[in-house]
């Protein structure tokens, strides 16, 4: 409350943001508390109306997923995923479908102790500035290597 007095109080002055003085500073001090996990509701772009949750079945190609948390326009039925429910079943499809993405075929080497694997020169710009990588079993012959 007290910077928005001295904002007002400095009326359509040239503002130095860089450089406030709180002895300039008048008015009431506030607390705000921000909840970080809230939900910003969904709305339709087409109706301009407020969307309701909803469990939609995802379908692509011979995989389908049910019961998805999505939300749903009353009006027009138009079905639409939060960002974070988005990139889940990003990955999950991806990972399904894996022998459809073009990958690299690399050849296992062993220095006895250790199992050794050369990435592509294409992909070695990504890893140039990370450390390390997680290896996530998908099946007994198939990884996710997720560079961190």
């Amino acid at each position: 409350m007290a910077i928005l007095q001295y904002f007002l109080n400095m009326k359509k002055k040239e503002i130095d943001y860089e450089n406030i003085q709180p002895e300039r500073l008048t008015g009431e001090e506030a607390e705000f508390k921000v909840k970080l996990d809230a939900k910003i509701p969904a709305y339709c772009i087409d109706c301009h109306i407020r969307m309701e949750p909803a469990k939609i079945d995802i379908k692509r190609g011979n995989i389908m997923m049910m019961n998805v948390n999505a939300y749903k326009c009353p009006k027009c039925g138009k079905e639409l995923l939060d960002v974070e429910t988005s990139s889940r079943i990003e990955r999950e499809f991806a990972l399904r479908h894996t022998e459809e993405i073009k990958g690299y075929e690399v050849k296992i080497s062993s220095d006895g102790r250790n199992y050794l694997i050369r990435f592509p020169k294409e992909l070695s710009k990504t890893l140039a500035t990370k450390k390390f990588a997680k290896i996530l079993p998908v099946d007994a012959d198939e990884f996710v290597v997720k560079v961190v």
